[in-house]
């Protein structure tokens, strides 16, 4: 920082919060005019170079301040450049929104100070405009024709970035590479450096200050290093001595928390589940060619129940997978769950979640804890919002109708006739007989391996044909036979 004796135009007694360090910057060939065009004043024309961290925009506030740069910019001036900084830090691109109302309930200003000391800082060159908020009702724009009054009102915000004029990085012997809002800092010449080190000094004495300030804690023991040591006599020897090492493993260990996110399992438990995830892969069709991570994640409710890659194999080849899934992890996932929750899978209680629906409700029953506040809400509505409480009552209507239907228990369909007299198709049952002749009559079972044999005896068989019939052997005609 400069001292305020080494700038032009200074008021000592109009800025006294500008900070002082040994070395003096020369800032009287650093001339600037300040930015009154409203043009100059938008992130895209500014001449000022973008900053991210709040400290470098009030360390810039505070030398345009000190400098007198702006006849009008003060106290006040910086205690609204700390509020802005303050805001800085929810953005990585150094913007921050701007609201007049809230901004002087935190000072205790008027709405048209803050305006004010807003304007200085924009001339001065420290922020520009990102976007321009504006009171029209955006909901409007985005509804169009069919927007209502329930739809309600929703303006812009206005947005500010903070920038930093040129005059203070030549003032601070910065070398800026590029002009205006996308300019960066290269380096630092030797005046720069030589006010760089000064200013570590200065901070790191104001820090010793504030430690030499703070009263001592004496309440507690001596550190080991002050204690004198004391000679070890043999009466001492297993006298009091403790066992650390029982004493450490008795101890009640605290509860692990687990970190919100994570599953608990190790990476050593996850390498395993992995593991086993690629046999699962490498024997089903389907899920050959997926992320093996993801498919690990949604065979877990299988390894949580101890089941091995082999058995899991045999499980998914059950399921009719006719395509191959796009999103294969999410398909396993949610087909476990289905299973498990028809009744077609057993797993452990616990690994899978149950399909467990809320009761509908129109939260307007006489029966529950918020139906007169519901009910009286509604009637507000309906005095307040006429056509709007008309529809919600009759689409309510409309739900209730479908609920009463749903409650009623179905009729139990008749059966089908069966048009052949004598044969009653709900208790057919085959007996013994009828099952053997059946066997006998139809071709035996073949196991999986036995076909896929027999497609590829098929399929050699096709080539070698079909390489017989492209082919053409030219063979000499035979000699007589002699007689």
């Amino acid at each position: 920082m400069q001292h305020v004796s080494a700038c032009r135009h200074i008021n000592p007694a109009a800025c006294p919060d500008v900070s002082k360090t040994a070395l003096v910057a020369d800032t009287s060939r650093h001339a600037f005019d300040l930015v009154c065009d409203s043009d100059a004043q938008e992130i895209a024309t500014t001449a000022s170079r973008r900053l991210r961290r709040g400290t470098d925009f009030l360390a810039a506030v505070r030398f345009m301040v000190g400098a007198g740069f702006h006849p009008k910019a003060g106290r006040t001036t910086l205690l609204l450049a700390e509020v802005f900084a303050d805001r800085m830090a929810r953005s990585s691109s150094g913007h921050f929104p701007f609201s007049a109302e809230a901004t002087a309930r935190a000072l205790g200003l008027k709405r048209r100070a803050v305006y004010n000391h807003t304007r200085y800082l924009r001339e001065l060159g420290l922020i520009a405009y990102v976007e321009h908020g504006s009171k029209r009702n955006v909901t409007r724009t985005r509804y169009g024709a069919a927007w209502t009054s329930e739809h309600g009102y929703l303006g812009t915000a206005t947005l500010f970035a903070a920038v930093a004029p040129r005059v203070w990085d030549d003032a601070m012997g910065r070398r800026i590479e590029g002009e205006g809002y996308t300019a960066r800092l290269v380096g630092v010449t030797d005046t720069g450096r030589e006010l760089a080190v000064a200013e570590a000094v200065d901070n790191q004495r104001k820090r010793q200050g504030l430690q030499q300030m703070e009263p001592v804690d004496n309440s507690f023991s001596c550190t080991p290093s002050v204690v004198v040591p004391q000679p070890r006599t043999t009466g001492s020897v297993g006298v009091g001595i403790k066992d650390r090492t029982r004493q450490r493993a008795s101890r009640e260990k605290s509860p692990k928390h687990r970190a919100r996110g994570t599953t608990g399992w190790s990476a050593a438990r996850a390498a395993s589940a992995m593991q086993e995830a690629r046999w699962v892969q490498l024997h089903t069709w389907w899920a050959q060619g997926s992320c093996l991570r993801q498919l690990a994640y949604a065979l877990r409710p299988f390894f949580e129940a101890g089941w091995t890659g082999e058995e899991i194999s045999r499980e998914l080849a059950r399921w009719t997978v006719p395509l191959r899934p796009r999103h294969l992890a999410s398909y396993v996932a949610s087909e476990i769950r289905r299973r498990v929750n028809t009744g077609l899978l057993f797993l452990p209680d616990g690994l899978v979640a149950p399909y467990r629906q809320p009761e509908t409700s129109t939260w307007d029953e006489g029966d529950t804890p918020h139906g007169p506040r519901y009910a009286a809400m509604q009637a507000r509505k309906a005095s307040t919002f006429r056509p709007a409480a008309v529809r919600a009552a009759a689409a309510f209507e409309e739900i209730r109708r479908v609920l009463a239907r749903h409650a009623q228990p179905r009729k139990a369909s008749a059966a089908s006739e069966c048009r052949v007299p004598g044969a009653h198709p709900e208790n057919v049952r085959l007996t013994r007989e009828e099952i053997d002749a059946l066997l006998e009559s139809s071709h035996p079972m073949v196991a999986g391996e036995t076909l896929w044999a027999q497609a590829e005896e098929a399929a050699e068989y096709r080539i070698e044909a079909q390489n017989r019939r492209n082919s053409w052997e030219y063979l000499p005609p035979a000699p007589p036979e002699p007689h």
